[in-house]
Protein backbone atom coordinates (compact mmCIF):
# COMPACT_ATOMS: atom_id res chain seq x y z
CA UNK A 1 0.00 0.00 0.00
CA UNK A 2 1.52 3.19 -1.23
CA UNK A 3 0.71 6.75 0.75
CA UNK A 4 1.60 9.68 -0.49
CA UNK A 5 2.83 12.07 2.40
CA UNK A 6 2.70 15.34 -0.02
CA UNK A 7 -0.44 14.41 -0.45
CA UNK A 8 -1.97 14.34 2.83
CA UNK A 9 0.27 16.90 4.19
CA UNK A 10 -1.22 19.16 1.15
CA UNK A 11 -5.04 18.29 2.23
CA UNK A 12 -4.14 18.78 5.91
CA UNK A 13 -2.88 22.29 5.07
CA UNK A 14 -6.28 23.39 2.91
CA UNK A 15 -8.17 21.83 6.04
CA UNK A 16 -6.47 23.86 9.01
CA UNK A 17 -6.60 27.22 6.73
CA UNK A 18 -10.50 26.39 5.91
CA UNK A 19 -10.94 25.84 9.48
CA UNK A 20 -8.98 29.05 10.13
CA UNK A 21 -10.72 31.21 8.10
CA UNK A 22 -14.38 30.14 8.85
CA UNK A 23 -14.03 30.75 12.69
CA UNK A 24 -14.80 33.96 13.38
CA UNK A 25 -13.10 35.78 16.40
CA UNK A 26 -15.44 38.41 17.75
CA UNK A 27 -13.78 40.87 20.20
CA UNK A 28 -14.31 40.13 23.66
CA UNK A 29 -13.64 42.05 26.99
CA UNK A 30 -14.36 40.90 30.47
CA UNK A 31 -17.34 42.14 32.37
CA UNK A 32 -18.01 41.44 36.13
CA UNK A 33 -20.59 41.67 39.11
CA UNK A 34 -19.31 43.03 42.73
CA UNK A 35 -21.57 42.65 45.90
CA UNK A 36 -19.79 44.24 49.09
CA UNK A 37 -21.80 44.96 51.79
CA UNK A 38 -22.21 48.47 54.08
CA UNK A 39 -18.57 47.91 55.29
CA UNK A 40 -17.50 47.14 52.05
CA UNK A 41 -16.83 43.12 52.90
CA UNK A 42 -17.76 40.78 50.02
CA UNK A 43 -21.05 39.46 49.69
CA UNK A 44 -20.55 35.88 48.13
CA UNK A 45 -23.75 33.75 47.20
CA UNK A 46 -25.38 36.26 45.28
CA UNK A 47 -27.30 35.77 41.93
CA UNK A 48 -25.72 38.11 38.87
CA UNK A 49 -27.41 37.88 35.62
CA UNK A 50 -26.23 39.79 32.30
CA UNK A 51 -28.60 40.43 29.45
CA UNK A 52 -28.22 41.72 25.69
CA UNK A 53 -31.37 42.70 23.65
CA UNK A 54 -30.34 42.89 20.09
CA UNK A 55 -31.86 45.10 17.84
CA UNK A 56 -34.05 42.05 16.29
CA UNK A 57 -35.88 41.72 19.67
CA UNK A 58 -33.78 38.53 20.82
CA UNK A 59 -32.40 38.17 24.41
CA UNK A 60 -29.11 37.13 25.41
CA UNK A 61 -28.62 35.73 28.75
CA UNK A 62 -25.47 34.84 31.08
CA UNK A 63 -25.85 33.62 35.05
CA UNK A 64 -23.18 33.73 37.37
CA UNK A 65 -23.08 33.63 41.44
CA UNK A 66 -20.58 35.47 43.26
CA UNK A 67 -18.23 33.65 44.60
CA UNK A 68 -16.13 34.24 48.79
CA UNK A 69 -14.81 37.27 47.28
CA UNK A 70 -17.84 39.01 46.17
CA UNK A 71 -17.26 38.73 42.43
CA UNK A 72 -19.73 37.09 39.68
CA UNK A 73 -17.60 36.62 36.21
CA UNK A 74 -19.34 36.68 33.21
CA UNK A 75 -18.25 34.32 30.27
CA UNK A 76 -15.04 32.75 32.17
CA UNK A 77 -12.22 32.86 31.42
CA UNK A 78 -13.05 33.76 27.57
CA UNK A 79 -15.05 36.93 28.65
CA UNK A 80 -18.20 38.31 27.08
CA UNK A 81 -18.47 39.66 23.52
CA UNK A 82 -18.12 43.71 22.98
CA UNK A 83 -21.37 45.29 23.58
CA UNK A 84 -24.24 46.97 25.32
CA UNK A 85 -26.00 44.53 28.62
CA UNK A 86 -28.20 44.86 31.67
CA UNK A 87 -26.56 43.88 34.80
CA UNK A 88 -29.07 42.57 37.08
CA UNK A 89 -28.42 40.88 40.79
CA UNK A 90 -31.03 38.80 42.56
CA UNK A 91 -30.68 38.86 45.92
CA UNK A 92 -31.20 36.57 49.11
CA UNK A 93 -34.38 37.45 51.01
CA UNK A 94 -32.32 38.99 54.17
CA UNK A 95 -30.71 41.48 52.03
CA UNK A 96 -31.42 44.45 49.87
CA UNK A 97 -29.87 46.76 48.02
CA UNK A 98 -28.78 49.55 50.22
CA UNK A 99 -30.07 53.34 49.81
CA UNK A 100 -29.86 55.10 46.45
CA UNK A 101 -28.36 51.77 44.59
CA UNK A 102 -30.60 50.46 41.57
CA UNK A 103 -30.60 47.02 40.28
CA UNK A 104 -30.47 46.49 36.41
CA UNK A 105 -27.58 48.45 35.41
CA UNK A 106 -26.54 49.70 31.87
CA UNK A 107 -23.03 48.76 30.82
CA UNK A 108 -20.98 49.20 27.65
CA UNK A 109 -18.26 46.90 27.23
CA UNK A 110 -15.63 47.23 24.68
CA UNK A 111 -13.28 44.79 23.71
CA UNK A 112 -10.18 43.72 25.81
CA UNK A 113 -11.89 46.35 28.32
CA UNK A 114 -12.49 44.79 31.90
CA UNK A 115 -15.47 46.08 33.41
CA UNK A 116 -17.19 45.39 37.10
CA UNK A 117 -20.54 46.65 37.89
CA UNK A 118 -20.57 47.29 41.75
CA UNK A 119 -23.63 46.83 44.14
CA UNK A 120 -23.98 47.27 47.80
CA UNK A 121 -26.32 45.62 49.87
CA UNK A 122 -27.75 45.99 53.74
CA UNK A 123 -29.62 43.63 56.09
CA UNK A 124 -33.39 43.24 54.83
CA UNK A 125 -35.22 44.28 58.75
CA UNK A 126 -38.34 41.73 58.79
CA UNK A 127 -42.07 43.58 59.63
CA UNK A 128 -42.19 41.09 62.27
CA UNK A 129 -39.44 42.25 64.03
CA UNK A 130 -40.30 45.76 63.58
CA UNK A 131 -43.36 45.14 64.59
CA UNK A 132 -42.03 43.41 67.95
CA UNK A 133 -40.13 46.86 68.91
CA UNK A 134 -41.72 49.40 70.98
CA UNK A 135 -43.34 52.01 68.88
CA UNK A 136 -41.36 55.03 70.57
CA UNK A 137 -37.67 53.66 71.25
CA UNK A 138 -35.03 55.78 68.96
CA UNK A 139 -34.13 52.20 67.81
CA UNK A 140 -37.57 51.08 66.38
CA UNK A 141 -37.74 54.94 64.57
CA UNK A 142 -34.22 54.27 63.33
CA UNK A 143 -34.95 50.51 61.39
CA UNK A 144 -38.69 51.38 60.58
CA UNK A 145 -37.03 54.68 58.47
CA UNK A 146 -34.47 52.25 56.45
CA UNK A 147 -37.44 49.02 56.21
CA UNK A 148 -38.67 49.16 53.26
CA UNK A 149 -42.33 48.11 53.82
CA UNK A 150 -42.31 51.29 56.25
Amino acid sequence: MYIDIFRIRGSLIVLLLAVAISCKRYPLGRLAARVVDANNAPVGGVAADLYKVTPSGNVYWRAARTSGNGMAVFGGKQGVIEGEYIVHVTLMPWQKLAPGEKNDRAVRLRADSDVTVSFRVVPRVPDSFLRSLPADSSQSRHLRDRSPHA
